[in-house]
């Protein structure tokens, strides 16, 4: 049986959604990108379209939402 997607972040920039799904996959999240040729064919009008929504499987949205969400703390000298 196949897990359902779902989206738990949309880009406006193609180098936003490139980070944030290179941050899922090294915690070993597959995840995948829904209309990113959308992006590159109209980027200016990104926002019009809807963006790029970077979508993982279900059992795993709570744990990617928390990767995406953690802010890693300032190393002060």
């Amino acid at each position: 049986m196949r897990e359902s997607l779902v989206t738990i972040a949309v880009f406006h920039s193609q180098p936003e959604f490139l980070l944030a799904r290179t941050r899922l996959e090294s915690a070993d999240i597959e995840c995948f990108a829904y209309d990113e040729n959308m992006l590159r064919i109209g980027g200016w009008h990104s926002h019009i379209l809807g963006g790029i929504k970077l979508q993982v499987r279900e059992s795993e949205a709570q744990d990617a939402r928390a990767i995406l969400h953690h802010t890693a703390p300032l190393d002060n000298p």
